[in-house]
């Protein structure tokens, strides 16, 4: 016990309950975490494999954008959006991969393919654990916590896949808590994190319900001048070919097909074999209950509580939500508890079961694979019960006001 104290500051009962949930939660992330990195050992071959071109990689998605890259620099970007085509400069083990973001990402990855693979696949790692450790420390947490987080949060898949979300999901968190101290590099983070919007339905309501038309209007100046760019560096095929890509028959089976590490409620409805154009409407209704719900949250509540629902609400409305996604919810149990930091028991286990999900995946995946779609299922139920059952607890106890460290929206002037 001694030594757990030494290495982890918050362990002291006190300290617990004005940091995170309590005790049971805590140990259950210390589980997590340590789960997590007898795995990410297991698999270290793969995540420090530094291939130096596409054809030698490792399925990563940063291949996807490496491709991109290289297409959209060699005068077809708008055959990026053609799967054969796109799909011709990679290895077999990447056959799968299709490009689905917008075309005002290209501009930002132009200058992927000017390196080889293994160096960019270099610098995305360092700065993979970087927004790792970024998060927590947005939330106001101390470096033992940043440390806790970035080993639990779906590390394995992120580290394996090497998607862009983990950028996205921080470049988010960054914009909600500098929303209106610093507007003009919150907007162009947002500006930026549209090349993956399904993260980021809400935030738009939510700035408008706090008054942050700075940051809007940055946002807005921000992505048309990337679409601007993506048009001037590649024409208007390349707008035109992504528009068609969702008419095609391979965009309409991966919109159908429930993936087994997808935990969003378009591949649980998927999965209970729910009519494509039910399953439609239902997401849709659910964006609109979020976005209801995001515009109602009282504003006399404690900013950061706030973000921590918007965040949560953003796991359960995002259209794809994989588990190189968890630090969205994450994040958002984290900026609850800066308010809200003593839990009542069942709600530790219920958030500490939930957080740890990404692991469990690994562990069925390598036990017992054939449960996989019927966990994701569970998971999805999970993670809407998290919220609600936080929800219930800001009902009945008086949440703390505390001040997060980069920001305090409502007081702060506005600077960039």
């Amino acid at each position: 016990m001694s030594s757990a104290r030494s290495l982890l500051p918050f362990w002291h009962s006190k300290t617990v309950k004005n940091t995170l949930g309590g005790p049971a939660f805590l140990w259950l992330l210390i589980i997590s975490a340590l789960g997590t990195l007898q795995a990410l050992w297991t698999v270290r071959s793969a995540v420090f494999d530094f291939p130096r071109t596409l054809k030698d990689a490792r399925v990563e998605d940063l291949s996807a954008f490496h491709r991109a890259s290289e297409m959209s620099n060699a005068g077809s970007a708008a055959d990026v959006y053609d799967p054969e085509l796109f799909r011709d400069g990679l290895s077999e083990r990447l056959s799968d991969l299709i490009f689905l973001n917008p075309p005002h990402a290209l501009p930002l990855f132009h200058v992927f393919s000017w390196m080889d693979f293994a160096t960019l696949k270099i610098i995305v790692l360092g700065m993979t654990l970087i927004a790792l450790f970024a998060i927590p420390r947005l939330a106001g947490f101390n470096l033992a916590v940043s440390a806790l987080f970035a080993a639990s949060v779906g590390t394995v898949q992120i580290l394996l896949r090497l998607n862009l979300s983990i950028f996205i999901i921080t470049l988010i968190v960054f914009a909600l808590v500098h929303a209106k101290q610093r507007p003009i590099l919150a907007g162009l983070s947002l500006a930026v994190a549209t090349i993956k919007p399904q993260y980021g339905l809400l935030v738009p309501f939510f700035l408008v319900s706090i008054g942050a038309w700075r940051c809007i209007g940055w946002a807005t100046l921000g992505t048309l001048v990337l679409t601007g760019l993506s048009l001037a560096l590649y024409g208007p095929d390349v707008l035109l070919s992504y528009m068609s890509s969702f008419t095609t028959p391979l965009y309409q089976a991966y919109a159908l097909t429930a993936l087994e590490w997808d935990t969003s409620l378009r591949s649980f409805l998927g999965r209970m074999h729910v009519d494509m154009g039910l399953r439609a409407a239902l997401v849709f209704a659910a964006i609109i209950l979020g976005v209801i719900c995001t515009l109602r949250l009282p504003s006399r509540l404690p900013y950061e509580l706030r973000i921590g629902f918007v965040l949560l609400l953003s796991t359960i409305v995002a259209p794809s939500f994989l588990y190189y996604s968890w630090p969205l919810f994450a994040a958002g149990v984290l900026f609850v508890a800066r308010s809200m930091p003593d839990w009542p028991m069942e709600l530790q286990f219920l958030a500490g079961i939930t957080w740890m999900q990404p692991f469990v995946y690994v562990l069925l995946l390598s036990i017992w694979p054939s449960t996989l779609g019927t966990h994701a299922t569970l998971v999805f139920l999970l993670v809407a019960a998290v919220p609600a059952g936080l929800f219930l607890l800001v009902r009945y106890r008086q949440p703390r006001h505390t001040q997060l460290p980069l920001a305090a929206p409502e007081a702060a002037h506005s600077r960039a």
